[in-house]
């Protein structure tokens, strides 16, 4: 359960790092920034690559120990297919069922926690872009961070708590894009969290063709990056470029980045909805090419 903990633990990082995504254009339209605000994102960004990196292979074997106490439990001549019938395995199929759902409860904390530190993620992330124009280098902004860490209130990080008036503001206007692009956002994000997990537990329903099951999940991943590229990103950028040439007001940006990060937490909600379908899609797939 440590490992699944640790695991809980990083997918709420990532989850976290992934809701400030949208703000950090924000960001760079407050400072007139914007390629500096994403260029400087990246950077934010790796530490949740590198967490995702971590993420895939602790939930693997885990799977594997699954899968192999299973079948050194299972009765003598047991064997090949005949396995995921047993009630043995079954009992052990339901436990990594509860496993995974937990990993994908962390993307839920994760992301209401990156809901309520947008408003302190933006005013930092603003001030990191300024220290950036100042110094010209990365490098010579992480002292400041430090400095913020230290001495809380100086230096880049400030933290804040959401607005009630600007709440009001964002819930209370009328929306200028479509709202069937925070159902498309929220069905990408939902793809996008089951993807990896959902193949792991394809590849524990079909045993002997388990790397297969795991490998398909990409098509779930692949699905979850078009329907973003295509239907969800090309309008923030266009509500974004909008307010960067004073077409639109930095409050209309504000309201369709929340909205998005909503979309986003159901989309973790809906997650554990398709996550057994999915899983059940992969292992027909797998097994139509084994």
């Amino acid at each position: 359960m440590d490992r699944i903990l640790f695991v809980f633990l990083l997918t709420a990082f990532i989850n976290l790092i992934n809701t400030f995504v949208r703000c950090s254009r924000l960001s760079g339209v407050r400072t007139g920034h914007l390629a500096t605000a994403i260029a400087l994102f990246g950077v934010v960004f790796l530490a949740a690559s590198f967490a995702n990196t971590l993420q895939a292979p602790l939930l693997a074997s885990t799977v594997e120990q699954v899968i192999g106490d299973a079948s050194g439990r299972t009765p003598a001549g047991v064997a090949g297919p005949d396995i995921t019938g047993t009630r043995v395995y079954r009992e052990a199929l339901a436990d990594l069922n509860h496993k995974l759902r937990f990993v994908m409860l962390g993307a839920t904390t994760g992301t209401v926690l990156g809901i309520l530190a947008m408003p302190s993620f933006v005013t930092s992330f603003s001030n990191a872009i300024k220290a950036f124009g100042r110094t010209g280098s990365v490098f010579k902004v992480f002292p400041l961070l430090l400095l913020s860490v230290i001495r809380p209130g100086s230096g880049i990080i400030k933290l804040r708590l959401p607005a009630p008036g600007t709440l009001r503001q964002i819930t209370a206007t009328k929306m200028t894009v479509p709202k069937t692009v925070f159902m498309w956002n929220m069905f990408y994000y939902s793809l996008w969290t089951v993807n990896v997990l959902s193949g792991l537990y394809a590849g524990a329903l079909y045993p002997e063709f388990r790397s297969t099951a795991v490998l398909m999940a990409s098509i779930v991943g692949n699905t979850a990056i078009v329907i973003n590229v295509m239907m969800v990103d090309p309008v923030l950028a266009g509500v974004t470029d909008a307010v960067a040439r004073g077409r639109k007001t930095e409050a209309e940006l504000k309201q369709v980045i929340f909205y998005l990060a909503l979309a986003n937490l159901a989309g973790t909600l809906f997650s554990q909805v398709i996550f057994e379908p999915v899983a059940g899609v992969l292992q027909v797939l797998t097994r139509l090419i084994t």
